[in-house]
């Protein structure tokens, strides 16, 4: 059998710590939680560059429906979105999605979503840290893939921090609003991730 055929069998993490928070699969009741954390972020310039599909969630309920979906999704490994919780207080502060290219590779794309009021105080790095670990040695991933608008500077440098190689840059690739911008690929391989992140975990 194939890997695109044992997806189904991997024994796969639905909740995950690092040392301040929790990373897991959205659960019934978790649309309030997004709800209150796309209302406190409703600039939609801001929600369209990090969180492009939010923009569609108007209501609680919309918020309810999107993280069942999520939830259904995981099941049928077409995609690992988790949501990002503080140890200390519960409070969910943004998500993690990682979404399968290639299971023959095996490849996968990570992004991620944080509540502008807790940018800058690394959790998007430990965050993405700890999914990392989960895609190499969960989901057994050969590459792992960041792309990011190269107007997004906080992905780009979370990108780097993390050790990401650019393999590319898509220069005015695409237009929104009437304003131009580009994409870069970012890489990270099974090799570069055990030469790198796996010995600060």
């Amino acid at each position: 059998m194939t890997k695109i055929e044992h997806r189904l069998l991997l024994d796969v993490s639905i909740k995950m710590e690092s040392e301040r928070l929790i990373l897991r699969r959205y659960e019934e009741g978790d649309g309030k939680d997004l709800y209150t954390l796309l209302e406190r972020n409703n600039n939609r310039v801001f929600l369209k560059e990090h969180a492009d599909e939010a923009t569609n969630v108007m209501s609680q309920d919309d918020a309810e429906n999107r993280v069942r979906t999520l939830s259904a999704w995981w099941d049928t490994r077409d995609r690992f979105v988790m949501g990002i919780w503080l140890k200390e207080t519960n409070g969910y502060i943004g998500n993690i999605w990682i979404e399968p290219k290639d299971w023959s590779v095996p490849s996968f794309e990570i992004g991620f979503f944080l509540d502008r009021g807790f940018t800058g105080k690394g959790y998007a790095y430990e965050a993405a840290k700890r999914s990392l670990r989960f895609i190499i040695e969960d989901l057994d991933a050969h590459k792992i893939i960041l792309i990011t608008r190269d107007t997004n500077e906080r992905a780009i440098k979370l990108a780097q921090r993390l050790g990401f190689i650019n393999e590319g840059h898509h220069v005015e690739s695409n237009i929104e609003n009437g304003k131009r911008y580009g994409l870069l690929y970012y890489r990270m391989l099974r090799k570069e991730y055990n030469e790198t992140i796996k010995h600060e975990s």
